[in-house]
């Protein structure tokens, strides 16, 4: 046996800086015959030692400085001629900690079963290892950015946060992958912490026909700085030694500047422009704010929605987040906004480093979530003359003037899409659908001594607030339930008939009407839409509300004055109620059958009016498909149905026929993969096992995976023998 032993120590020593240690070679041959090395006790233990023992090896790459300590001893990479390489005794169980040198981070580990960001990494030993690990600079701001990680900071609630950083240093997601589209006044794309994220030539300029959605020159009355700051929220490139972090700061980003030209035909185009390849579209603007009018959108702006539901990011839906709105100061209410109460569109609200509402924030049935939006949520700002950030000294704002503080749900929204961002890259296969679900499920509630917490649904259970929606995401609870998630089954509508009660709505008096649910196939709901036609001398006095077979109750309207907008505000009679269209999230959960009531009250003295008609429409999922029943269809649209297999574990035959133009078939149970077929134009009939607690597994169709078109295909899933 021949040993090697070559020294790689530093020989000027260790300060916050990588050392590669000694590297062993070890040459063997028969024993006995030892090459020249003489026959010793000395040189049998190194043999033994050797060949019961293995070499962990420590690579630090990178921009940054730190050191690396091992538990059991062994590895200590801060201190002066200190190596980063030790043996360790086969299946012994190392503990790798990082300390980075002030304002620098782990940026990444490898190999070794290592990955993330975190600083520590547990290695089993049981052949030689080699683990790299790369140090970089950190982000200045980071500190003061409470939205992400608040720690009181500035007077604010500890905790009131995001819950971001678990999914970043342990699960080592950050959104990588997913194309996040800002629509706004313009992104500035050369921004030092944007564009490292920023999709080259993707994005798009309304104004000038090219790929350079950056801001026009600002004046004293625009800054045109708003699309840039709504951007760094979302994805401000982490640890490259400046300024912020996004929430999901390796996503790739775009912008389109269709509200600098603010036409119907670009708002529409920005919806649905390169929809196969945009994840989540980011929206921090809608009807106008404070004027307690209503305001539906072009029909061509809702067209351009529903084709990114339908055929965005491949069938699976563009993700939209929208900002709720900035009004309640003035008695406005986000239901009021035909933008954000739209059932594919997410609406956000706006909460303080406290957890509680904004006063400006709006309240609303149609608010899915909340997130922070007030007490300076610190962004990329943009750079030059005039940006947002004006202060020279940093006493308004920050000193760094390429950032700024940024407030209202145009704040929110972003965050929320950021959060978006880390769920898809934990699970790119989910529908936009899935993700309002996971979203509901995961929020957490804050203010939690608000008398507004209400539940709905029986499993799982929610809890909503019309303030609130279903409360603040927490993106580590959201991430961790995308990894386990079974994607809904196939959407179900059903729509009633117009109830026309025509019935007078007395001068502070109360009108109520009554509709009847049944046979509707849907005992889920996901979001209900209520058509509304009443008319009424000042529609601003008039409260609605929609309470359902369970007695939840959604607060639909409330009294508010209405005026000409900003600058005058002049008072004026409020829009009527002619064929609105309300959004609840309220009733998520619930079943759809059942007595749904309507109910009107005039709260204003001196006006009076008619309750003239209403409908409802339903959008949710229904009870599993049965099992050895044939599931049939075709199209370019995603199918996910539910099966129910009647027992919680056994094996089933699963037959399936794709024909000539080749789709996927891909069988889920309880979060887990049980079968994939690849992309094939076949019949074929595979057995299948599954065990556990759940007797419901779901079926996943990709159509056309080639990119054709005119497929057709069928599968039965057999019960189980």
């Amino acid at each position: 046996m021949t040993i090697a032993i070559q020294s790689k120590q530093n020989p000027n020593g260790f300060r916050w800086g990588p050392l590669a240690g000694f590297l062993l070679v070890l040459t063997t041959g028969l024993l006995g015959s030892c090459g020249g090395v003489e026959d010793d006790e000395d040189v049998e233990d190194e043999i033994i030692d050797q060949l019961t023992t293995f070499l962990l090896t420590i690579n630090i790459t990178g921009d940054g400085e730190g050191g690396i300590i091992s538990t059991p001893s062994g590895i200590n990479c801060s201190e002066i001629d200190s190596v980063c390489s030790a043996r360790f005794d086969s299946g012994s169980r190392v503990t790798l900690n990082v300390y980075p040198a002030p304002d620098n981070a782990v940026e990444e580990w490898s190999g070794g079963g290592c990955s993330g960001a975190g600083t520590s990494c547990v290695v089993t030993i049981n052949a030689d290892t080699e683990i790299y690990l790369t140090l970089t600079q950190g982000d200045p701001l980071y500190d003061q950015q409470w939205h992400i990680k608040n720690t009181g900071q500035s007077g604010a609630t500890a905790g009131e946060d995001i819950n971001a950083e678990p999914v970043w240093d342990v699960d080592g997601i950050k959104g990588r992958g997913v194309r996040i589209v800002v629509v706004d006044d313009g992104v500035e794309i050369g921004h030092e912490d944007l564009a490292a994220n920023v999709a080259v030539d993707q994005s798009w300029d309304y104004q000038n026909s090219d790929t350079d959605p950056s801001p026009p020159q600002p004046s004293a009355s625009d800054p045109f700085a708003h699309g840039t700051a709504v951007a760094g929220l979302i994805a401000a490139r982490d640890l490259n030694g400046v300024g912020v972090r996004g929430v999901a700061p390796r996503a790739s980003l775009i912008g389109y500047n269709a509200i600098l030209t603010n036409t119907d035909a670009d708002k529409a185009d920005a919806m649905s422009r390169d929809a196969v390849d945009n994840a989540v579209s980011s929206n921090s603007w809608g009807s106008f704010d404070s004027t307690g009018m209503l305001e539906s959108p072009p029909s061509l702006w809702e067209s351009a929605i529903q084709t990114g539901l339908a055929s965005g990011r491949f069938g699976r839906g563009i993700v939209y987040v929208f900002a709720g709105g900035n009004g309640a100061e003035r008695g406005d209410n986000s239901n009021h906004d035909g933008y954000v109460n739209n059932r594919g569109v997410i609406a956000v609200g706006a909460v303080g480093n406290d957890g509680r509402q904004v006063d400006f924030s709006e309240s609303g049935a149609n608010l899915w979530v909340s997130a922070p939006g007030s007490d300076c949520v610190l962004s990329t700002d943009r750079t030059g003359e005039l940006p947002y950030n004006d202060s020279s000294d940093g006493t308004a704002d920050v000193s760094n003037r390429s950032y700024t503080c940024f407030s209202g749900t145009s704040a929110a929204a972003p965050v929320v899409s950021g959060v978006v961002g880390l769920i898809l890259e934990a699970n790119p296969n989910l529908g936009w659908r899935d993700v309002r679900m996971i979203l509901a499920q995961s929020a957490r509630k804050n203010h939690a001594s608000d008398s507004g917490w209400l539940t709905t649904g029986t499993n799982p259970r929610y809890h909503f607030n019309h303030k609130y929606g279903f409360g603040v995401p927490d993106a580590q609870a959201a991430v961790a339930l995308a990894r386990s998630w079974t994607n809904l089954g196939q959407e179900r509508t059903h729509e009633t008939d117009l109830e026309s009660p025509n019935e007078p709505i007395a001068d502070m008096g109360t009108t109520t009407s009554t509709i009847t649910v049944s046979n509707s196939g849907i005992d889920h709901i996901e979001y209900v839409e209520i058509t509304f036609s009443a008319s009424h001398t000042e529609p601003g006095d008039l409260e609605v509300l929609l309470t359902g077979p369970d007695g939840s109750q959604s607060v639909l309207s409330e009294p508010r004055g209405c005026s000409s907008g900003f600058p005058l505000f002049t008072r004026v009679t409020c829009s009527s109620f002619s064929g609105w269209v309300f959004g609840s999230a309220r009733h998520l959960g619930g079943e759809a059958d059942g007595e749904w009531t309507l109910t009107v009250r005039d709260r204003v003295t001196g006006d009076s009016g008619t309750l003239q008609s209403w409908r409802l429409k339903f959008y949710g999922t229904g009870e599993p498909e049965a099992c050895s029943s044939t599931q049939n269809a075709g199209g370019d649209t995603p199918d996910t149905r539910q099966i129910e297999l009647g027992q919680n574990s056994g094996s089933f035959d699963f037959y399936y026929e794709t024909y000539n133009i080749r789709d996927r078939m891909r069988l889920h149970y309880e979060g887990e993969l049980l079968f994939d077929s690849g992309c094939v134009g076949e019949d074929r009939t595979v057995p299948i096992s599954y065990a556990g607690n759940s007797s419901v597994i779901a079926v996943e169709v990709v159509p056309n995976c080639e990119g054709t078109s005119g497929t057709a295909w069928e599968y039965t899933v057999n019960c189980p023998q």
